[in-house]
């Protein structure tokens, strides 16, 4: 393959019609131009446009392998593409040559997102990309690459959703305590939200009430507002050895954590705790098989002087259009530029975009 190579001679500018931001939506017709500012003629097979979206999943870990079942270093992978296409703006894959000349030289461009295109992410072990790349392709030298990454968000309407969102939401759970043989009454905790479908801008009402019948002082109860985007494998690699293999690996991004103070035995306990949702991607279950992110407030009950914990999850579904009768959406008054802004920061520096 050839190797690649910036010129001083050539300039590419990618733009977008009436979308400065490169910020789309699921469905949309993305159209625009492509303009190369040249110093001096070019000989090029052709000017190519690839147009890629796509999500894919990379990490290392140590696995038994062999007859001895030794660790050995693993590497798993998968990709799945959502958008693949390749035009020509000029010349042909199987073109004699040409010639570009000096000054500057216009392209447009026009393609459509798919419908069912997931929402642009980054995480620890993974990512869902869009890209444009022009490439001007010359096999006897070096090709000239230029990229422009564009976002793409998901319209996840609420209302369109195969579960039930718009109902109270509880999780409960119980623990007892032992003193030799001896063993206490109960501690138990439930927790509630009013529904489980939100947008972005609307906040979530979090009901927590304890009932310690035991003598045992809950120290704190540690609420965290989270994400949870779960990556899964194709293949695994072992040294020259690939074969097909699913394995899963979770990432939790705490959003915001929240703290109960502590609660004597023998007291009962209400409390009510809100929480904003921010301008983040929506529930993505279905639109790629590698990738997923879903949301949960996840509960920690920790009794003083013990070991024991007591957890509870409410799983909570984001879209960017809310239950009918809520709020307008954040994303529907300017959040989606926040959104990609937020997409951005926390991509922790990816590696350079592949076509």
């Amino acid at each position: 393959m050839p190797k690649e190579k910036t010129s001083k001679h050539v300039k590419c500018d990618i733009l977008f019609d009436d979308n400065s931001s490169g910020i789309f939506t699921a469905g949309d017709r993305v159209t625009g131009v492509i303009e190369l500012h040249l110093t001096k003629i070019k000989k090029v097979r052709g000017v190519c446009l690839l147009i890629s979206g796509y999500s894919a999943v990379l990490w290392e870990a140590k696995v038994p392998d062999g007859p001895k079942n030794k660790k050995v270093k693993a590497q798993f992978k998968g990709r799945e593409d959502f958008i693949k296409q390749k035009q020509y703006l000029a010349g042909s894959e199987n073109g004699a040559g040409m010639q570009l000349p000096p000054n500057l030289v216009r392209y447009k461009f026009d393609f459509s997102i798919p419908p069912e295109a997931p929402t642009s992410m980054e995480g620890k072990y993974g990512h869902v990309r869009y890209l444009l790349q022009v490439t001007l392709e010359r096999p006897w030298k070096f090709d000239h690459n230029f990229q422009q990454p564009f976002t793409v968000v998901c319209r996840a309407d609420l209302n369109q959703s195969n579960e039930v969102l718009c109902i109270p939401t509880r999780a409960e759970n119980m623990m007892t305590f032992y003193c030799g043989l001896c063993r206490s009454r109960p501690l138990m905790v439930s927790a509630t939200t009013p529904k489980s479908g939100y947008a972005p801008g609307e906040t979530i009402e979090l009901e927590v009430f304890v009932q310690n019948s035991s003598k045992v002082t809950v120290s704190v109860i540690e609420i965290r507002w989270q994400k949870i985007l779960k990556f899964t494998s194709q293949t695994r690699v072992i040294g020259q050895t690939q074969i097909p293999k699913e394995e899963s690996n979770v990432q939790y991004e705490v959003l915001e954590v929240r703290k109960i103070p502590s609660i004597e035995g023998e007291n009962d306990a209400r409390f009510v705790e809100s929480f904003v949702v921010g301008p983040v991607p929506s529930t993505e279950t279905t639109h790629s098989r590698i990738v997923t992110v879903e949301y949960e407030l996840a509960l920690v009950v920790k009794p003083q002087a013990s070991t024991k914990r007591m957890k509870l999850n409410i799983p909570i579904t984001i879209g960017q259009i809310p239950l009918a009768g809520s709020a307008m959406p954040y994303a529907m008054s300017g959040g989606l530029q926040k959104l990609n802004d937020t997409l951005n920061e926390h991509s922790s520096a990816p590696p350079a975009y592949e076509a």
